[in-house]
């Protein structure tokens, strides 16, 4: 897939393979703050931490590919439903580690990138079926949504490396 128009102007696939690029190197760049204890550090018992927004993304990201018909993640960790939306972490449950979680995301990222890089406009524009059909008319939507939504968890992520007594990560 060409990833200029005629006029050399960036593709809308093109634009947000960039954007996603760039928020997932930041999701990299976050997760490599914290380490399998840092990762289960909550500021109060009611926040969730590093590990479970790891494991949110790497669960919601699986969704998105489903929504979008893209083939799934082939390995990595299996992911509990705690990591759902409205899901919580458990201190006392078992879970996959916040290394293998950071692994998963960091091994998917060209694959996704390369699935934004190769939607044509027919894919872009094509009809969203589920319940985000209303928020998100067309798959075009749905990859911003996806970008947005590891942002805001980026976001989360950073918060909770600042209250760990880390510097900012920009000066």
């Amino acid at each position: 897939m060409n990833d200029m128009d005629n006029q050399g102007i960036p593709t809308v696939s093109e634009l947000l393979a960039r954007q996603f690029k760039f928020a997932r190197d930041s999701t990299i760049t976050l997760l490599h703050e914290f380490n399998e204890e840092t990762a289960r550090w909550q500021p109060t018992p009611h926040n969730n931490n590093a590990l479970w927004l790891a494991g949110h993304l790497l669960i919601s990201t699986g969704d998105f590919r489903e929504m979008l018909g893209w083939a799934a993640r082939e390995d990595g960790p299996e992911v509990d439903q705690d990591f759902n939306m409205g899901g919580f972490y458990k201190k006392d449950k078992e879970y996959p580690s916040f290394i293998e979680f950071a692994n998963a995301l960091i091994a998917e990222r060209d694959d996704i990138i390369k699935a934004i890089k190769g939607m044509t406009a027919e894919n872009l524009s094509k009809q969203t079926e589920g319940p985000l059909k209303e928020l998100c008319p067309q798959h075009a939507d749905l990859v911003s949504l996806m970008i947005a939504h590891e942002n805001i968890h980026n976001g989360q992520m950073y918060f909770l490396r600042r209250g760990l007594g880390m510097e900012p990560l920009i000066k």
